[in-house]
């Protein structure tokens, strides 16, 4: 019986902490302590942006000015601070699960976008139909826009603190960051301007669940969906399609752990291509942030008229390895070293000697001409597929905007999630650091280099997005154009 009470008041203690509303400053403190030495011994990219001096000094400031208990939202302002100072988009901290429930909590029911420094609704997945998109958002619940915009870019992770891709995020995700600034609500009060008139309104809407906000978009923008590897014939005269890919991540049932459905997909995509004939082929990056690294080769394949390799390095943190390697593997840990001969400081690392070991694809490969879209979203795998792209000399233009991941690689593959003891917070940490495999060095600068920036504006707001496809198009029949003259 003595067991029995020791166990319930051991659980009851963990569900006390669970749901602790404050926390003290020696609490903050030790979590902030352990999530910096984690980050050290885990972190390959630690100190990569941002010196260590100025991490430091950073962390020193936070430290010191913490003289307060801070309630759980204040906690993760304070803590986030320091993951978001790593500067790695790959690098982020969420709530306790058990704290925020993401199928119950109820969010903030629109998505907004920035276009010229002011702040426009994009999608209304509200219960009110009546508000349009387009209109311009000037408060919520009182409080300035640009003011609220300001605070939540605080919480993204964006290589080299990529400020295109805080904007990016806290609108195209404002739902998700609201909440991190303001917790769970039942509502929101909305001041905001009607399309092409002075007219300002204020409406109250109920926040809601992912799954009733979910069903809204379904229904209300069915026309915006994006299937992943879809082809679109946009100038059938002309010979002109639009290649889909959102995500480098599409698994079929049955652990298809090597991503056929994906693979079988790709195929068919381009089988669609060669039997219709396509001369221009515009493949659509926009918001893909990345996803299983292997698909990109099987991406390349398909538009590469010669052999190549993707990955140049790959290491990991030596402090690190029993975290990749778990000792309870027994046999792995003994060998694992051996595949990484290299020491490079604090880093174990392997040069991949397997040169041009992508073969080009035997059937339904691409021999037109090509053009990639971008935007702040292709991050990881696809900035990956992009600077690999560009670097074999594929591609007659890039088009859109500056994306969000770095040239060089990133910090990626295997990550490790961690739980800060106090608050109870999930820190997402990547193991690996990969470096692509680049010997022409076609690109200059540390983001991809954009051939042609076409930045978002009103009209294709309210086109859906049209207008990087309409300025491909356009150039297209005027290159042929000026070719017949």
């Amino acid at each position: 019986m003595k067991k029995l009470l020791i166990v319930f008041f051991f659980f009851i203690s963990l569900f006390s902490q669970a749901q602790k509303q404050t926390f003290s400053v020696e609490e903050v403190r030790k979590d902030m302590a352990v999530l910096k030495r984690k980050f050290e011994k885990l972190h390959p990219g630690m100190y990569y942006y941002k010196s260590k001096k100025d991490y430091e000094r950073l962390y020193d400031s936070l430290y010191n000015n913490l003289t307060q208990p801070l309630t759980y939202l204040e906690a993760y302002k304070l803590l986030t601070q320091l993951v978001t100072a790593v500067e790695d988009g790959h690098t982020g901290m969420r709530f306790d699960a058990k704290r925020f429930n993401r199928k119950k909590v109820k969010y903030v029911p629109f998505y907004l976008r920035k276009l010229g420094g002011k702040y426009f609704i994009s999608l209304n997945t509200s219960r009110d139909s009546t508000i349009v998109r387009g209109s311009e958002v000037l408060r919520i619940n009182e409080e300035r826009i640009d003011i609220l915009m300001k605070k939540l870019k605080v919480f993204v992770s964006s290589d080299s603190d990529n400020e295109e891709v805080k904007d990016y995020y806290t609108t195209g995700l404002f739902p998700n960051y609201y909440i991190r600034e303001y917790g769970p609500i039942d509502s929101v009060t909305i001041t905001y301007r009607l399309p092409q008139t002075n007219v300002v309104l204020r409406k109250k809407l109920a926040c809601l669940i992912t799954g009733e906000i979910n069903k809204i978009s379904e229904k209300r923008y069915k026309a915006f969906k994006r299937p992943n590897l879809s082809i679109k014939v946009v100038d059938s005269l002309n010979h002109i399609a639009v290649l889909d890919i959102t995500t480098f991540s599409m698994t079929g049932k049955f652990l298809d752990f090597s991503q056929n459905k994906f693979k079988r997909g790709l195929k068919n995509s381009f089988k669609t291509v060669k039997n219709k004939g396509i001369e221009h082929l515009l493949i659509d990056f926009r918001g893909n942030g990345g996803g299983y690294i292997p698909n990109i080769s099987r991406v390349l394949r398909y538009l590469s008229p010669h052999p190549f390799t993707i990955i140049d390095t790959i290491g990991f943190k030596k402090s690190a390895y029993f975290t990749i390697v778990k000792p309870y593997y027994i046999t792995p840990p003994l060998f694992f070293w051996m595949g990484f001969p290299k020491r490079k400081g604090d880093l174990m690392y392997r040069v991949n000697r397997k040169s041009n070991n992508q073969k080009p694809a035997k059937e339904f490969a691409y021999t037109g001409k090509t053009y990639f879209l971008t935007d702040p979203g292709c991050y990881s795998a696809t900035t990956f597929t992009l600077n690999i792209a560009k670097d074999l000399g594929l591609g007659q233009a890039f088009v859109g905007q500056p994306v969000g991941g770095a040239s060089w690689g990133s910090f990626a593959g295997t990550w490790e999630d961690f739980k800060l003891p106090n608050t109870r917070f999930v820190v997402h940490t990547p193991l690996y650091k990969i470096t692509h495999r680049m010997p022409n060095q076609a690109n200059k600068g540390f983001f991809l280099d954009i051939d042609y920036e076409v930045n978002r504006n009103y009209e294709e707001l309210l086109k859906n997005n049209t207008n990087v496809i309409d300025f491909t198009v356009d150039m297209i029949l005027a290159s042929k154009a000026a070719s017949l003259r």
